[in-house]
């Protein structure tokens, strides 16, 4: 069981564990699944429309199926609350919590298929929140949280290539662009490759990024 009152924190933000027992969780949740912005990235990324908005109910249950993956190991997401200057993070209830995106940290997304063997890092917030660093600032912290605890020091991020927001946060992040690949086990666990813009941290160059199951290189460019 998640301990609801684990968190990470920044001077700005609250990072915890997306919980789908939860519901002002999963009430976030769902609108931001939901958004035109979110809608947008997933069209993009070439996942299949949606015949209709995601439930409440569909959402927890596909949460519910990684909360082991979680618990075990830390990773999956993390929804994003801003911090309150007069209340701690357990004295305010979550109903009262500002939440303003997610963060995740994902390594074998799919256990019955070859998944990259690095985590990678991700991150989803409604456009309002746009442009105030807090993308950044979420990511830097959940790299050191499994940096410091569990020994992590390379990483990656996976995003289109026509994806130029998400690459140019990588690339403050100080990840180094490597190319544009064929990746498996990054968007649904039928076993098919992904095109997608690939970048690391903390992986040398002279490393084949398919020794870490990270795809073939493939054509096309990515943000410089």
């Amino acid at each position: 069981m998640i301990d609801p009152t684990f968190h990470i924190a920044t001077p700005r933000l609250y990072l915890s564990p997306l919980d789908p027992s939860n519901e002002s969780h999963m009430d976030y949740y769902e609108r931001l699944k939901n958004s035109p912005e979110i809608l947008a990235v997933e069209a993009q990324s070439g996942a299949k429309p949606r015949a209709e908005p995601l439930t409440k109910s569909a959402a927890r249950l596909v949460l519910e199926g990684n909360m082991d993956r979680l618990e075990k190991t830390g990773t999956g997401r993390y929804i994003i609350s801003l911090r309150n200057r007069d209340l701690t993070f357990t004295e305010q209830p979550p109903s009262e919590r500002e939440y303003i995106g997610t963060v995740s940290m994902q390594l074998q997304r799919y256990p019955e298929i070859v998944c990259p063997s690095i985590p990678d890092v991700g991150f989803a917030l409604l456009s309002a929140y746009y442009g105030r660093g807090y993308a950044s600032e979420a990511c830097t912290a959940l790299m050191r949280y499994f940096n410091e605890t569990k020994g992590m020091e390379r990483f990656a991020g996976f995003t289109h290539p026509e994806n130029v927001a998400s690459q140019k946060l990588f690339a403050r992040l100080g990840f180094e662009n490597r190319g544009v690949r064929d990746v498996v086990g990054v968007l649904g666990g039928d076993g098919a490759a992904v095109r997608v813009a690939v970048w690391v941290k903390g992986v040398p160059e002279d490393v084949d990024l398919a020794s870490l199951n990270i795809g073939s290189r493939a054509g096309g460019s990515v943000v410089g």
